[in-house]
């Protein structure tokens, strides 16, 4: 029996150390040197906004604070029953009515094309209505547009308010090393894809590739857009969003967050680059490893104990460090991470078997299947 446990210890500390290569380049959106010239570029900033009054009165306010100011501001109001339109046109957005949903169309990209046919800027930044922008953000986002050659894009840092959002850990650290961005390679790194709450687009890149059209029936748009931005030559870069971009996510209870996770997790798996699915299905499986080795603590001798312990505190502090940088995260949350994992495996595994059987997801209103 101990060589079996010494065997299994020996085999959970190699996969936890190799779990560090698909997080080893996190990185944040540069910060522009104080006192540099302002960004010369034309910024249309493009919200799709279905039933968003609420995060609107957040989001807007964070815009009109910036010291660089957007070209404009676009609201593309997606059929909503509540006053979305009036708290933009107060918060002085140009709103345009969301026109109705086509046939062959989800209703993100058909309400982000409307805003990019209205735009005049030079680049678009699409932005999520759950989002909010930090002092300074645009300034720092504008000066991306120096490389030409790349398309930009931001996972917002997650503002936790509410204990039952502690269990987006893992959604949220899953969604950023999904991307394939923050690996060894780097942005050398095959199959790097784009985060679909803020994104950073030059017009030339988004016509070149036919824009949102593209990808009309896409749970996912970001996903399948990085693939014809890729293959028309262009770089995709991503960033972290603390300090720069936040979000606020699910506020509408514990059914709001397993629905809105269901909705995209199992698109993303299949658009996921296999080097990066191996990676993040290794770095679970050590956490899997660690939590199952705590069993073996009635049969373990001393030694084989504290070892137990320690790599269980490993697996704490890889957590940690990644949870803190996806969002704000309580420690207790990476202390505990057997019961996030568990519910992240559960709502996975019971969207899978809904999508294998045929079942429907509802979004806002409307099946995004």
């Amino acid at each position: 029996m101990d060589l079996f446990i010494w065997s299994s210890l020996t085999l959970t500390f190699v996969i936890w150390l190799g779990g560090w290569a698909v997080m080893a380049r996190l990185r944040r959106v540069p910060k522009t040197e104080r006192g540099a010239p302002k960004p010369g570029v034309k910024i249309s900033i493009i919200i799709p906004a279905r039933d968003e009054e609420e995060n609107l009165s957040r989001l807007l306010p964070s815009i009109s604070a910036q010291e660089f100011a957007p070209h404009e501001i676009i609201v593309v109001d997606d059929q909503s029953t509540d006053g979305t339109a009036k708290v933009a046109a107060e918060n002085g957005a140009h709103v345009i009515p969301g026109q109705p949903l086509p046939d062959g169309w989800f209703g993100k990209p058909w309400a982000c094309q409307q805003g990019a046919d209205a735009a005049t800027g030079e680049w678009l930044f699409f932005l999520d209505a759950d989002t909010e922008l930090e002092t300074e953000a645009l300034i720092d986002i504008g000066d991306l547009a120096r490389d030409t050659k790349s398309v930009h894009s931001i996972c917002p840092w997650h503002r936790v308010e509410r204990p039952y959002e502690q269990l987006s850990a893992f959604f949220n650290v899953i969604m950023l090393l999904g991307m394939n961005a923050f690996t060894l390679k780097g942005n050398s790194a095959r199959g790097i894809g784009l985060f679909g709450q803020a994104m950073f687009i030059s017009r030339e890149q988004y016509d070149t590739v036919g824009g949102h059209r593209k990808v009309r029936r896409e749970v996912l748009e970001n996903f399948k857009l990085s693939q014809y931005l890729a293959n028309a030559g262009f770089n995709c870069r991503c960033y972290l969003g603390k300090g720069t971009v936040k979000m606020r996510m699910f506020p509408g209870g514990f059914g709001h967050l397993v629905a809105g996770w269901s909705k995209g997790f199992i698109s993303g798996a299949g658009y996921t680059p296999r080097s990066a699915m191996i990676g993040i299905s290794a770095w679970l499986s050590g956490l899997i490893m660690m939590t199952i080795s705590l069993t073996f603590l009635p049969l373990a001798s001393a030694a084989a104990a504290k070892v137990i312990a320690i790599l269980y505190g490993l697996g704490v502090a890889q957590s940690l460090f990644l949870f803190r940088r996806a969002g704000g995260f309580w420690f207790v949350s990476a202390l505990l991470f057997p019961i996030g994992l568990v519910f992240y495996q559960a709502v996975f595994f019971r969207a899978l078997v809904r999508k294998k059987s045929g079942g429907t997801v509802q979004w806002k209103g409307r099946d995004v299947s």
